[in-house]
């Protein structure tokens, strides 16, 4: 991804369940929200050193889990999630959301 792509709009994509970006470069995704809650860059879902991680740990999803609550901008850099099951910790930069959105679609 070039440096100056950056969203030009993020949405939710309810009837499809996914999280709708559109890039200054033209493109569109749909992230699934299940795909998004997996990728949560977070210490408590990646593990840091000592700790495997909620997805190392257990891979299913549960209630809550891949609903989206709330999103909203980090600086110039990323956009943090509010999941439905109280999880906020995640900050994802607009690189790994593009890398998603690529792989998703």
């Amino acid at each position: 991804m070039a440096v100056d792509v950056r969203p030009v709009r993020f949405d939710y994509d309810e009837p499809h369940r996914s999280l709708l970006i559109e890039w200054s470069d033209g493109a569109a995704h749909h992230i699934p929200f299940a795909v998004l809650r997996r990728a949560c860059p977070c210490a408590a879902c990646k593990g840091e050193p000592g700790y495997r991680g909620r997805f190392n740990s257990d891979p299913e999803l549960h209630p809550g889990e891949d609903e989206l609550a709330d999103i909203s901008l980090v600086g110039a850099y990323g956009l943090n999630t509010v999941w439905a099951d109280g999880h906020n910790t995640g900050i994802y930069t607009y690189q790994r959301l593009r890398e998603l959105g690529d792989a998703s679609a």
